[in-house]
């Protein structure tokens, strides 16, 4: 049987590998159980691989009649991206002779969305600043190493190489929001050029609607199809909520939490 540690060290591989997955734990057990709390199972809605069970399930809460129960509990956690506390009654509700009560957590671990800045400049580096007390994975991407140093983004990831930032975008593009602000708008074209290829999730550029109406005219010149150039948002955020850049970053930052909120949900 795998044993608890081993739940973890598992656990703790899938959230580096953004793989989603339902960690279950027993968080109170009276009377006769076959599980103490802290007792832990991970459920995946695909088969486990080495040392997992054909129900997707990775370690044991209990086993019979019960664990069918918390599986079923783990399966709509899952649908729904949520968070939840069950209480059973082992006789009753599991018709198991132990005749003790268990309560269960269920807590949905998933890719966290991940939010792709090109450009570093002012508006970006009061974005990042936001963006770095939400859940989300912040990548600030800049040729200019001085303009995107850790020392300005200590809670970013910091990447001096546009090629890389459109590979780390294209990585996971269904988790992927990726916003152009850099300081050349033909940087921005290129990079939009690039980015169209496998388009992420959510694709922001900042500017007026003439540099929309410009850029929009010179991908589609390009040989992009204009459909796809016609999904990218620009002028990007909720709004108008200011010119400052800490007050335009507030914008853009409202229109990509919600768009993470979206994923989330999804």
């Amino acid at each position: 049987m795998t044993d608890d540690r081993e739940v973890l060290l598992t656990a703790a591989e899938l959230l580096e590998s953004g793989e989603p997955f339902v960690m279950v734990t027993v968080v109170r057990a009276q009377g006769s159980t076959p599980r103490n709390p802290g007792a832990r199972m991970i459920w995946r809605p695909h088969t486990a691989a080495a040392g997992g069970s054909p129900n997707g399930a990775h370690g044991t809460v209990g086993g019979g009649q019960f664990e069918h129960l918390v599986l079923d509990a783990a399966r709509s956690c899952y649908d729904k991206r949520s968070h939840a506390t069950e209480k059973y009654v082992l006789g009753a509700d599991a018709d198991q002779c132990c005749g003790g009560t268990m309560e269960v957590f269920f807590e949905y671990h998933g890719r966290p969305a991940r939010v792709a800045v090109f450009g570093a400049g002012h508006v970006a580096h009061a974005l990042a600043e936001m963006l770095s007390h939400s859940p989300v994975e912040v990548i600030v991407v800049d040729d200019r190493e001085d303009w995107g140093s850790r020392d300005r983004y200590p809670r970013a990831r910091c990447v001096h190489s546009w090629d890389e930032g459109v590979r780390l975008a294209h990585e996971h593009p269904a988790s992927t929001l990726a916003v152009v602000m850099t300081c050349s708008h033909d940087t921005d074209f290129e990079l939009l050029r690039k980015l169209l290829v496998r388009m992420p999730v959510f694709l922001g550029l900042i500017g007026s609607r003439s540099k929309r109406v410009c850029l929009f005219g010179r991908l589609v010149a390009s040989g992009i199809d204009e459909g796809i150039v016609q999904q990218v948002h620009c002028p990007i955020g909720v709004g108008d909520t200011g010119k400052e850049p800490h007050a335009v970053a507030v914008s853009i930052a409202a229109q990509l939490l919600m768009e993470a909120r979206k994923l989330a949900r999804a």
